[in-house]
């Protein structure tokens, strides 16, 4: 199952040829949940090697007032658990596997829930994190993320126009998102006068939407966005950031991992891996959708590519696929 979800995004790639901008941020929902359990420190973990910008989280209280990291009001869903987190106290929430049986089986069975203490002391000087506070109490998370002097790191959502009011006046150096399934000009104006550093909307609101944010000082952010081209899309239209299950794909090639040059070229193209152990194969694919070139490994760490007589020249797309990584490159074929 993993590798056909895997290959069912990598398919819009190779249909839809695209390059995702750097211009907006990419959010991890719930850590790389595409590819390992929602809010486990495995999740997060592999969202911050693919490069994120951030990850997102939930929160709820147990019963004995720890701050834990989990989505639903109930354990049923995501682990081998039943009943309300609030009605467990942590050393039980801890006992059991957050290892989502039912979509990944039992190869992360091992995965606990984390509390919010532990993933804030993974993150800290790797990544920035969005924090969706849901019915969490304001104060003790406040008061965590302080202590960690995160303040500048984290970032809190919340549906709830009050709730960011409160966490405004108590802490007025954290960033906050109004967060509505369907944004609206008074959702901007009551975040605007709540403090807020952003809206946040499904990925139906309006893409005019984005423009109006922007009018008022405030950065837009969509999700659920799974697609690359549609987040390509929306990133030229001016959209800050995308909330994705699918960092691993969303996220480009960096300097220190890959490196693709020179770019425009005449004669030939230079591939340098880093990591050349990590990569299952190499594929260039012209505008038309249409496989040039394709090689398996093993790889050394530099690969050189000459086109054939018959390629045209024009934009061509460089697939570098590792094995939780899809690198991307755009070059130019004169």
């Amino acid at each position: 199952m993993r590798y056909f979800r895997y290959k069912y995004v990598f398919i819009l790639w190779v249909l839809f040829p695209i390059f995702v901008s750097g211009q907006g941020k990419i959010i991890a929902h719930r850590g790389a949940s595409s590819i390992a359990p929602e809010n486990t420190i495995t999740s997060y973990l592999k969202a911050i090697e693919a490069g994120a910008d951030y990850i997102e989280t939930d929160l709820r209280m147990s019963k004995d007032d720890s701050i834990m990291v989990i989505h639903d009001e109930t354990l049923d869903r995501t682990t081998n658990g039943t009943g309300e987190v609030k009605n467990y106290g942590y050393q039980y929430l801890k006992s059991l596997s957050a290892g989502y049986s039912e979509k990944f089986g039992q190869e992360f069975a091992a995965e606990k829930i984390p509390a919010l203490s532990e993933v804030l002391t993974l993150v800290k000087g790797k990544v920035n994190i969005c924090i969706d506070i849901k019915n969490t109490p304001e104060t003790p998370v406040i008061q965590m993320i302080e202590k960690m002097k995160m303040t500048d790191n984290v970032v809190l959502m919340s549906y709830n126009i009050d709730k960011l009011k409160r966490i405004k006046a108590k802490a007025p150096q954290i960033k906050t998102v109004l967060i509505k399934n369907i944004l609206s000009n008074i959702d901007i104006e009551l975040a605007k006068e709540a403090g807020a550093y952003c809206v946040s909307g499904g990925f139906i609101t309006p893409v005019s939407i984005i423009k109006k944010a922007h009018k008022k000082g405030l950065e837009c952010w969509f999700g659920i966005i799974d697609d690359p081209a549609k987040a390509e899309r929306l990133f030229n239209k001016r959209l800050d950031a995308a909330f994705t299950n699918y960092p691993q794909l969303m996220t480009m090639s960096r300097e220190d991992e890959v490196l693709v040059y020179p770019n425009p070229f005449s004669n030939y193209i230079l591939i340098r891996l880093k990591n050349p152990e990590d990569i299952e194969n190499v594929q260039i694919i012209d505008n038309t959708g249409t496989e040039i070139y394709h090689t398996e490994g093993p790889f050394s760490k530099l690969l050189t590519w000459k086109p054939e007589r018959d390629v045209r020249k024009g934009v061509l797309f460089i697939f570098i696929t590792g094995k939780e990584n899809v690198f991307c490159e755009k070059v130019l074929f004169l």
